[in-house]
């Protein structure tokens, strides 16, 4: 009876039987504890499993390694982690189970050192051991010695099961180690390992997350079975390796095969439509959210925020914002980062102020946003507030992308020279956006001392960034400085530095074109030059020349 009710959930019901089974002074045998112990546990009642405990003891099974086990699992879970450990000691003949219990607690408590010595002191470890040693390192930021842990499995003969299968690929994914992965990969299928449908998603993941996308797609077409996780696995992969087109192309397959997306899904897919510019597209898919009742999470809002926003319709993007009404700091940022981005300065500092109105705290990404926005307004005063405030009013420590927000309104208001003191005064060391700012305002207000000094950093930086060359060549070319523009021009081909080929793009009737320079492969090449030419002529009969420096190298 206690067991039954244990395993309907009627907790309460199970530990009455149990305490009126004690009172009437029924025997009690040790089998007896474990379903009390665990509605205990599940039910969070911490006096019960200690009067539980008494019973235990008053009845003589307080060295009995099953009971004990169940014992030490109600402490650790209720986070009582000294008392789990009295248990522990109190057992006289330890078994791998009593051991891999303590071990699960300590991982889940964060007390690495104490689960490896207690590890390290088995003499016996079975596959729970190994696998409770793995997730410990993988969940506390250690997961190269997760890997190393693995490796010893290996070298020992314990074969593994499914979950360190699923651990290690994790690992391998959240380092980027497409080696080990590889690896893991081939002992599956040399040793005929499990391979299920979740094996299969782990292995795909590893893939997406090291960049090897093409290989996650083979792994997916090879799945005999999938579920929306692994869809939204392949689709988040093609998004996160900018795949946009692979990613809205799996994603129409996915619906046409009757697959209902999850958020992951669809922020994927939102995600790469801001990255693609389709408007249209991603008007498809909002409204395929609405039509299916799919009432948008914080995540999925956000994705259709930043959507909008980046395809250009801000007022659709504004409408969804006052819509959905949160107070997640997520939404506020998307809004504000999309109006500012978008060039609405004036809209998204006034939603900041409304936002610390309504007490949302804002982070270090709202602070992009808004400082953005003062750049686009040109506000200099107001941005050197915000920035001092981040770390006076709100303990946020500013990192290098502030910065750069902080360099560019000083740029873009000419004020050059306290652009070159911000950045010698940063406390972290100025990275290439910083330097790279600097050196394009030199080309618009042809200062060439401070681009001189920009280019030298930003050659140890990314040397092989052909475009740092061309901007320095440009500036030399307008000051007349002919000899110095040479120069940097065979410092590009001693250096071995090659010219990246530039491209526009337009959407058309849900199609997107790409036009590479020099790339006649359209299938209308003649009739767009023809056109390209037309305007040409027109602005030149209206008045305007071309800038014969704008593209000396």
């Amino acid at each position: 009876m206690i067991s039954t009710y244990s395993k309907l959930g009627l907790h309460k019901e199970s530990l009455e039987t149990f305490f009126l089974m004690h009172w009437r002074g029924t025997q009690i045998d040790c089998f007896t504890f474990s379903p009390v112990l665990k509605s205990c546990t599940l039910g969070f009642m911490v006096n019960e499993g200690k009067q539980v405990h008494c019973v235990v003891m008053s009845n003589g099974y307080d060295s009995n390694a099953h009971v004990q086990t169940g014992l030490m699992n109600f402490y650790a879970k209720m986070g009582d982690l000294d008392s789990a450990k009295r248990v522990f000691n109190g057992i006289e003949v330890k078994n791998v189970v009593s051991y891999n219990c303590l071990i699960s607690a300590y991982s889940k408590s964060a007390e690495v050192l104490l689960a490896r010595e207690l590890f390290d002191e088995m003499e016996e470890r079975n596959v729970v051991s190994w696998n409770s040693m793995i997730t410990c390192y993988s969940h506390n930021d250690n997961s190269r010695e997760g890997l190393r842990v693995f490796e010893r499995m290996m070298t020992e003969k314990c074969p593994p099961n499914e979950m360190t299968l699923v651990t290690v690929l994790s690992i391998c994914a959240k380092l980027g180690d497409l080696e080990m992965g590889l690896k893991v990969k081939r002992l599956i299928d040399d040793d005929g390992l499990c391979k299920n449908m979740i094996v299969s998603t782990a292995i795909l993941e590893m893939y997406v997350k090291c960049g090897a996308v093409d290989d996650a797609r083979l792994e997916f077409d090879q799945m005999a079975r999938r579920d929306v996780v692994a869809w939204s696995a392949m689709i988040a992969g093609y998004a996160q390796n900018g795949r946009t087109n692979d990613a809205l192309e799996l994603f129409e397959r996915m619906k046409n095969e009757g697959f209902k997306p999850n958020d992951i899904t669809l922020v994927s897919v939102l995600s790469a439509c801001a990255q693609l510019g389709s408007i249209e597209a991603g008007e498809r898919i909002g409204k395929y959210v609405e039509s299916r009742g799919l009432s948008p999470t914080v995540h999925v809002g956000s994705a259709l925020l930043n959507m909008y926003a980046k395809c250009g319709n801000v007022g659709k993007a504004r409408q969804l914002f006052d819509y959905m009404n949160y107070t997640d700091i997520v939404v506020w940022n998307t809004m504000i980062g999309g109006l500012a981005y978008s060039g609405f300065a004036n809209d998204a500092i006034n939603l900041f102020m409304k936002m610390k109105d309504a007490s949302v705290k804002p982070n270090d990404v709202t602070f992009v946003g808004v400082l953005t926005a003062c750049t686009h307004a040109g506000l200099v005063e107001l941005g050197y507030s915000l920035f001092d405030s981040m770390k006076m009013d709100h303990g946020i420590i500013p990192k290098a992308e502030h910065c750069a927000c902080i360099v560019d309104l000083l740029c873009k208001r000419g004020r050059l020279e306290e652009a070159y003191k911000f950045i010698c005064k940063m406390e972290m060391e100025p990275n290439a956006v910083i330097w790279g700012t600097l050196l394009s305002a030199c080309r618009i207000r042809l200062n060439v001392e401070l681009a001189e000094q920009a280019v030298e950093k930003l050659l140890v930086l990314e040397p092989e960034n052909s475009g740092n060359y061309v901007l320095l060549c440009n500036i030399y070319a307008s000051t007349g400085k002919w000899n110095e523009a040479s120069k940097m021009r065979s410092l590009m081909k001693d250096n071995r530095v090659k010219k990246t080929a530039g491209y526009s793009w337009i959407e058309m009737n849900d199609v997107v074109h790409k036009f590479l320079v020099g790339d006649t492969s359209h299938p209308r090449f003649d009739e767009i030059c023809n056109i390209v030419d037309e305007l040409g002529q027109q602005s030149q009969l209206a008045g305007y020349d071309q800038d014969p420096h704008l593209e000396f190298a």
